[in-house]
């Protein structure tokens, strides 16, 4: 209770400083990709507000060196970032985090079809995510692992999003790319196994460390009261078992290159 009331305290915080712009567009595009589904906000920031996508077992492991970022052309130019350039800057403190650009939907979860992994290369699939948070040892990245080792136990539905914010203090590419940085990410992975979810609620800040993951749970009632738009979630309704949050993130080791989990074993590539 206290770690949900101390999260939604920050957020709150964010949300009533800097300007009072509307947080996202009254209706997002939904575009569906081979395997995911954005939902895309062209009118106000320019930039995905949520995902989702499932998870069965790891069948495929196709290359994902040197694949270029590109626009979408089936996309307004509107809903996505304006360059494909990187988020290089040198407008902040390298110890607090450079800016990545980051992919809601991870490569890695697609490389079983080519179709779906070029798609993830998509600039429409990314946004400015602080490099400490986005990379290895980061919040971020922790949850892509946690779903990359869980996928091998039972199959998962992921959903994620945004929530804008008004902090103006990252907002480091709104002349370059077009772009503001969300100041908030949100991401719930659902097991089918034990009809259990973890969902979080991330700062898009380079403090949001691995160490610090049962600090941002949140349960789901929680979240929808904190995120502006939230896509349907099925397994919720009233005909289906009724899933429960998790008390603590599902544990997760690594040795060099591969991920334990329940006594599963998988590489984190």
């Amino acid at each position: 209770m206290k770690r949900s009331l101390y999260i939604l305290g920050i957020l709150f915080l964010s949300l009533q400083s800097g300007n009072s712009s509307a947080q996202t567009t009254s209706t997002p595009l939904k575009k569906d990709h081979y395997g995911f589904t954005l939902w895309l906000d062209c009118d106000i920031h320019h930039g995905a507000i949520a995902f989702y996508y499932e998870l069965g077992k790891d069948k495929g492991n196709l290359d994902l060196k040197g694949k270029p970022f590109r626009f979408d052309p089936k996309v307004p130019e509107t809903c996505q970032p304006q360059t494909w350039r990187s988020y290089n800057t040198t407008t902040v403190n390298p110890s607090e985090g450079t800016w990545d650009r980051g992919q809601l939907i991870p490569s890695n979860h697609m490389d079983g079809h080519r179709t779906a992994l070029k798609e993830t290369f998509y600039l429409s699939n990314t946004l400015p995510l602080n490099a400490i948070f986005n990379q290895e040892g980061g919040a971020w990245d922790t949850t892509m692992r946690i779903s990359e080792c869980y996928r091998e136990i039972t199959p998962l539905k992921i959903w994620g999003g945004v929530i804008w914010g008004k902090n103006r203090d990252n907002d480091f590419f709104t002349v370059t790319h077009g772009i503001k940085t969300p100041d908030f990410l949100w991401k719930l992975i659902y097991r089918e196994d034990k009809k259990e979810y973890l969902a979080w609620l991330f700062p898009n800040h380079w403090s949001a460390k691995d160490s610090k993951m049962d600090q941002y749970l949140i349960t789901l009632d929680k979240l929808k009261a904190a995120v502006n738009f939230m896509p349907e979630m099925p397994f919720l309704l009233e005909s289906e078992p009724q899933a429960v949050p998790s008390k603590t993130t599902w544990p997760l080791e690594q040795s060099g290159e591969t991920l334990h989990c329940e006594g599963r074993s998988t590489s984190k590539d």
